[in-house]
């Protein structure tokens, strides 16, 4: 029995007065020395006199004594017996189906994930029927109490942790048996740490943990549950004291060899290496499950190569050795893995990065390993600044990453602005190339193209021959071969026609593979003829007439007059390169985009100031009269600030202000500060009156006064703190969208200083919470057919009115049902739900009749009510979550 806690019954009861009666009986007919008989037989009387004087005076009842311990052995012996005899057969087969995840710290108690907590419902409901047979039976046997206790296990086991807190505080409250008092305050302890309240968990625990008592299994228990809490909080010290308090005297051995796994686990954590070992070493000499054992073996590995000197070799040969071991085939990519690892950490890169690539060979079906493998090389390549490796690797791990991996977002965010780096470093190659092509001499390019389909035949039939010899390979060895490189591994030549990869970054393909990207037709240029002449010289173009994103080379007629006379063979190759004017110019523009948008990345994302400053001053001296330049100046000029170069910042942001005077670079460069001018005084006393009136909500004055403003101070210096106050009260007063819309301008006019970075916080904030949200909607779940309840939620200082007038609600329109009624907090709202409704259509119903009678919640002193069905999963979500709009915006979509 491993997790269920009863208590013994006492030596004297009734039963073993009988037994102890029988007997001297039994003795009588022996034939045996009668002097022995007569002992025995004063033996016996003496304790039926105790038995019978004891029992009469220990309770006043109206029951006699032999009914009340007659009731109490059949409670104790027949029907409490059979209760713990299955629930405890439940709670073994649940610890035998754990399944854990030892990427994670293990929890010390197996209870399983949600679908094993679903699958113990209905055997727990058996055990719940057989305990409330003691309390409808034998309401007054002393078993009372552990039968109610036990029912506060079932709901616990069975994922209802509501009903089960509300179960094992009333046993606390209502019965006075030491023993079942501490357990039931223990359990109600766990129940709070289940349901994700660990505040609350705590605080009992702050309670707890001061109770003297000679109860060794409720001192084990709350040591190992306090240290179960505290990983939870990340509190690992804590953790380690309380698990090292219980765990000298666990008796159960599931628990023992997860004790001391979870113990290894913190050593390792928190670097004390040689504790790590010794508890990993205990897990293997309790004959704890394989998987276990080898996870011990592996930390034990973890924490001999990170004690310096001989310890990554002695780890390698250990990991090396666990090869050699055919129980350990399905857990190769995990031993690749630390053996890659070691080797990183010791400088040796290629044999790192070997063994990397064996441990992704071998994870066919562990989606965790595969992400922590292709992370680990897209670190370690992004932390050499190698970004097209990283990329390649971080492009790997996203395809495999696992929706509950740690600090997924963040990895994606990564791996979408390294994407978006190597699409403009490889759009800067493909159209540099291809420009160099249309200037070649045509007789010279068309040797070169008919040198590359010969050379593509080749390789074709290359290719075909070694997948012919690999197939061969792999019915011979169907376990052998080489691994598969990640995305990241060589696709051939980096010149664009060897590299069918780059042909698939060309125009058409790049925007299916990228998104949405805006459409044009380009019908002002199908009806004229282009030539070179009539366009107009660099630095006198205006780039703002074309949309390279729209180009379609089959609508540029002088591309099409030039390509129409070659056969189909070349037509392939010689189509993508940019031979009209038309297309020279837009290849121009996506090479001077993918600068600009180089730069910036290296700037703004990945913190790379000279990089950035190497791209922005390519794309200036490429291309002097872009369209980009002031923005390139102002990143110049903002680079060399971060480099510590005031010279050279100061002369960009001067070129800033004398050739482009009124725009908003010249603004945030030539004015980083928002100073208040002494000059300005009356501005700044109506600046403190309009944010007075902001704090007492009277939004026309703070309008009145901004128009003031705007009227007789323009061009003021504090404009940009009157902007964002303005911004505040539209959020205020205009909605959401309102709000955004003004804070996207204050981004873009105050780009740089101060306000421009509190605007685009807060629009970070709003459309992250606003993804929150959708998010949290979405958690929640429709079954039509699943158990419903009825919510009313609501502000209220008189609950227990509220309630009498819910119950006599019931009573009166729905006396056929039976309904009861039951309260908690959500945050600061009263919750009452009204349990329960065998469907959706049933709380529907209800939910009708209760709109047409609402006014009796607000009669009884109740405000803010939301009134609205529940399905008992969407319940359990709701209050974890307690995102009641979120809840009633499904509500109102789902239940009409």
């Amino acid at each position: 029995m491993i997790f269920f806690f009863g208590k013994n019954p006492p030596f004297v009861n009734v039963y073993g007065l009988f037994k102890i009666f029988l007997c001297s009986f039994e003795l009588r007919d022996c034939k045996v020395n009668r002097n022995i008989n007569l002992k025995l037989s004063k033996y016996i009387a003496f304790a039926l006199l105790l038995g019978l004087s004891s029992q009469g005076f220990a309770q006043k009842s109206d029951e006699g004594w032999m009914k009340r311990n007659w009731n109490n052995m059949i409670a104790r012996y027949n029907i409490y017996f059979n209760a713990t005899q299955k629930l405890d057969a439940a709670v073994n087969n649940l610890a035998e189906k754990q399944k854990d995840d030892f990427e994670k710290y293990l929890s010390v108690y197996p209870y399983g994930n949600k679908s094993d907590i679903k699958a113990m419902k209905t055997p727990m409901e058996e055990v719940m029927k057989k305990a409330s047979k003691v309390i409808q039976n034998k309401p007054k046997s002393k078993w009372a109490d552990d039968a109610y206790f036990i029912i506060g296990q079932t709901h616990f086991f069975s994922g209802d942790y509501f009903s089960a807190i509300e179960t094992f505080e009333f046993v606390n409250a209502n019965y006075t048996d030491p023993y079942i008092k501490e357990m039931s305050q223990l359990w109600l302890m766990k129940s709070y740490a289940m349901q994700g309240k660990d505040n609350d968990a705590e605080a009992i625990l702050g309670l707890l943990k001061d109770i003297k008592t000679p109860n060794k299994e409720f001192n084990t228990h709350l040591a190992l549950s306090a240290g179960d809490l505290m990983i939870k909080q990340a509190k690992y010290p804590e953790a380690i004291d309380y698990l090292k308090k219980g765990i000298g005297k666990v008796k159960d051995k599931t628990l023992k060899y997860r004790s001391n796994f979870v113990l290894g686990q913190l050593y390792l954590e928190t670097e004390k290496y040689k504790d790590a070992s010794y508890h990993f070493e205990r897990v293997l000499k309790m004959n704890a499950p394989y998987e276990y054992v080898f996870q011990a073996n592996l930390g034990m590995a973890k924490a001999t190569s990170k004690t310096g000197g001989q310890g990554a070799k002695s780890t390698k040969k250990y990991l090396k050795r666990m090869l050699n071991d055919d129980k350990n085939i399905e857990y190769y990519d995990q031993i690749y893995y630390e053996l890659g690892s070691i080797e990183f950490a010791s400088g040796n890169e290629q044999t790192g990065l070997d063994y990397m690539l064996l441990s992704s060979a071998n994870s066919k079906n562990n989606r965790t390993q595969s992400t922590k493998t292709y992370l680990y090389l897209a670190d370690h390549f992004f932390g050499n600044r190698n970004y097209a490796k990283a990329q390649a690797y971080y492009d790997s791990t996203v395809a495999v990453l696992p929706g509950d991996f740690p600090d997924g977002k963040k990895i994606k965010a990564k791996h979408s602005v390294l994407s978006k780096l190597i699409e403009h470093i490889e759009t800067i190659k493909l159209q540099d190339s291809l420009l160099t092509l249309s200037r070649m001499d045509r007789d010279e390019l068309d040797k070169k193209i008919t040198k590359i389909i010969e050379e593509e035949k080749e390789k074709k039939r290359l290719a075909e021959e070694a997948a012919l010899i690999q197939a061969e390979q792999q019915r011979l060895n169907p376990n052998g071969g080489m691994p598969q490189l990640p995305n990241g591994g060589n696709t051939g030549s980096t010149w664009y026609f060897y590299n069918t990869a780059a042909i698939a970054r060309g125009s058409n393909d790049f925007v299916r593979t990228w998104g949405n990207r805006k459409k044009g037709d380009w019908w002002r240029f199908i009806n004229k003829s282009v030539v070179e002449s009539d366009i107009p010289k660099q630095d006198e173009s205006d780039d703002d007439e074309v949309d390279a994103d729209a180009y379609n080379s089959s609508a540029d007629e002088e591309q099409i007059e030039i390509l129409k006379s070659l056969d189909a063979a070349k037509l392939k190759y010689y189509k993508p390169i940019p031979f009209s004017a038309l297309a020279k110019l837009v290849a121009e523009k996506k090479i001077q985009d993918a600068y600009l948008g180089i730069g910036k990345i290296y700037f703004e994302d990945l913190k790379e100031y000279t990089k950035s400053k190497s791209n922005f001053i390519t794309l200036l001296s490429k291309y002097p009269a872009t369209k980009h330049k002031p923005e390139a100046i102002f990143y110049l000029a903002k680079s060399e600030r971060e480099l510590g170069d005031s010279i050279a910042y100061s002369e960009y942001a001067k070129q800033i202000a004398d050739e482009y005077p009124e725009s908003a670079y010249n603004k945030v460069l030539n004015a980083t500060e928002i100073v208040e001018d002494s000059k300005d005084k009356e501005v700044v006393e109506l600046y403190g009156k309009m944010y007075e009136a902001y704090e007492k909500d009277e939004f026309t004055e703070v309008n009145a006064i901004k128009k003031k403003i705007d009227t007789e101070y323009p061009g003021n210096s504090i404009q940009g703190k009157i902007d964002y106050l303005y911004a505040l009260t539209i959020g205020k007063t205009k909605g959401k969208e309102a709000y955004l819309e003004e804070l996207k301008a204050l981004k873009e006019a105050y780009a740089g200083n101060e306000i421009g970075d509190m605007a685009a916080y807060t629009i970070t904030l709003l459309t992250d919470s606003e993804a929150d949200a959708n998010g949290a909607e979405s958690l929640f779940k429709m079954n039509a057919e699943e158990v419903h309840y009825y919510m009313v939620t609501g502000i209220t200082k008189n609950e227990k009115n509220v309630q009498v007038q819910l119950d006599e609600y019931n009573k009166s329109f729905f006396k056929n049902q039976t309904l009861v009624i039951s309260s908690l907090l959500l945050e600061e709202k009263q919750v009452f739900y009204i349990k329960q409704f065998k469907s959706k259509k049933e709380a529907v119903l209800y939910h009708k009749e209760m709109l047409s009678n609402k006014t009796l919640l607000s009669n009884a002193g109740m405000g803010d009510i939301e009134t609205y069905a529940i399905s008992e999963s969407n319940f359990r979500t709701l209050i974890q979550s307690k995102n009641e709009k979120d809840y009633i915006r499904f509500f109102r979509k789902n239940y009409k």
